[in-house]
């Protein structure tokens, strides 16, 4: 086995550079994409000898799914793994999901917990069992892929451009994110640079859904506390802004808004109404949620995530920027740089800290939507076109901010196929980081600690 796999990988991490995704496939090879604090993206590989390689893990825990993910689905050992149980169930007759080994403390006094898959209210499967001393929480393990598509396997053999209707539903929260990446990779594969009014139009529905996911968040937060009056007040401004987005471009959920050479963004000017309803409602919200300090106390020091543990386990998106880690995916596109992007970071990495980095990033999400009404033509809906398929061979990589933080795409076309095509979301980074925060805290914190993360189970199931 290639012994310098662990350490071109690990040299990556220390130079700062980022990992947009560990990718397997049918191939013999394993590849890891990484993007340099230049914004260049640089490509390892090794060869999977005997379906071997050697683990990142130890070296990288952010990749412990990864490969836990690899290992089920492509029958790659990755040797030196510290954890390496079935992490899909059901796959290829393997256990169930109520049948997969659990990791437990053990010793006198402690109790194990299972909560889930099943919730109340209407949300995803999930299985968490913990353990605890008391009220509390010790460890947590995860059971996650519950309603497992095995969706990047159907996406293969088909032509990159047809798969739009597809990458588009991987989830609803960050449609936009993927169907910018997937639009991005066509692009790069075909060598079409789409005009400015397309791309000003993309950069809108991706603030407008940043918006709408944060918008949901910032109200399920107060939930957790009971301060149901944040919580109601919060869903209605949530509504309303969804509502908004229904009268512009004809649709409460932003899926098939990204084409080809083109985008369905509506007109500026009501973009412009929009922001302006919004702003009078979303200010006597925010004054009502900073004014009560017994809400910010029980926020405050609960479930925190330091910036070495985020670091180390590869957070993203808010979660990340709430522990003091100045990254933002948008910092490495252009025309955000030109509108002179923000991003809000916090140090303490606890719930309160999530909770004021989102209520910021809502406030810069409608200024750079403003930068960008006042800059763009009146019509932000282009067409685009139905053009011939491509035919290329190759590995492209595409990359965005999704409200969940950094979302990759890898796609291996073969004659304009798709071989492989890898998806890689910030809620999947995530989740990890959510199961070690609330370690140390009380099990009665945990719906807090899970509201102030609010990560998305499909397109981490996929």
């Amino acid at each position: 086995m290639d012994s310098r796999w662990q350490e071109q990988n690990a040299r990556e991490k220390r130079a700062g550079s980022t990992l947009l995704a560990l990718t397997a496939g049918p191939g013999p090879d394993l590849l890891a994409h990484w993007l340099s604090p230049e914004g260049t993206i640089r490509l390892y590989r090794v060869a999977a000898e005997n379906r071997r390689v050697p683990s990142l893990t130890p070296v990288l825990p952010e990749v412990g799914y990864d490969e836990r993910e690899i290992s089920d689905e492509w029958s790659i050992m990755p040797i030196g793994h510290p954890d390496l149980r079935p992490l899909i169930p059901g796959l290829r007759g393997g256990p169930t999901a109520c049948e997969l080994p659990i990791r437990t403390v053990e010793g006198d006094g402690v109790t194990v917990m299972t909560v889930g898959p099943s919730h109340a209210g209407i949300i995803e499967s999930g299985r968490f069992v913990f353990s605890l001393m008391g009220e509390n929480i010790l460890h947590l393990d995860l059971h996650l892929f519950q309603k497992y598509r095995g969706l990047e396997r159907r996406l293969e053999g088909r032509p990159l451009d047809a798969v739009g209707p597809i990458i588009s539903r991987v989830c609803g929260s960050d449609s936009v994110s993927h169907q910018v990446n997937w639009v991005g990779l066509w692009e790069q594969a075909a060598g079409y640079e789409p005009p400015e009014p397309v791309l000003w139009g993309r950069m809108l529905l991706l603030e407008a859904e940043r918006v709408l996911s944060h918008l949901n968040d910032v109200a399920q937060i107060p939930a957790g506390t009971g301060f149901q009056v944040a919580h109601q007040k919060g869903l209605a401004l949530k509504e309303r802004w969804q509502e908004g987005i229904e009268r512009i471009i004809g649709r409460r959920w932003l899926f098939d808004t990204i084409r080809r050479g083109g985008v369905l963004a509506g007109q500026t000017g009501a973009w412009r109404q929009l922001l302006d309803e919004m702003k009078p409602l979303w200010h006597r919200w925010r004054h009502l949620v900073e004014s009560h300090h017994g809400f910010h106390d029980r926020m405050t020091g609960v479930g925190r995530l330091t910036e070495a543990d985020a670091q180390a386990l590869g957070a993203a998106g808010v979660v990340a920027r709430a522990s003091g880690i100045r990254w933002d995916a948008r910092l490495y596109q252009p025309l955000y740089r030109t509108l002179g992007l923000r991003p809000t970071t916090q140090t303490r990495g606890d719930v309160f800290a999530r909770f004021r980095v989102r209520l910021d990033e809502i406030e810069e999400a409608w200024r750079i939507m403003e930068a960008i009404v006042a800059e763009a033509p009146a019509s932000l809906t282009v067409t685009g076109f139905d053009g011939p398929d491509i035919d290329v061979d190759g590995t492209w990589v595409a990359f965005s901010e999704s409200p969940h933080g950094l979302n990759a795409h890898v796609a291996m076309l073969e004659q304009g196929r798709i071989r492989r095509y890898h998806i890689r979301s910030g809620s999947y980074r995530n989740w990890p980081a959510m199961a070690f925060a609330v370690r140390g805290n009380l099990v009665g914190d945990f719906p807090l600690i899970n509201k102030s993360f609010e990560l998305c189970y499909s397109c981490h199931d996929r």
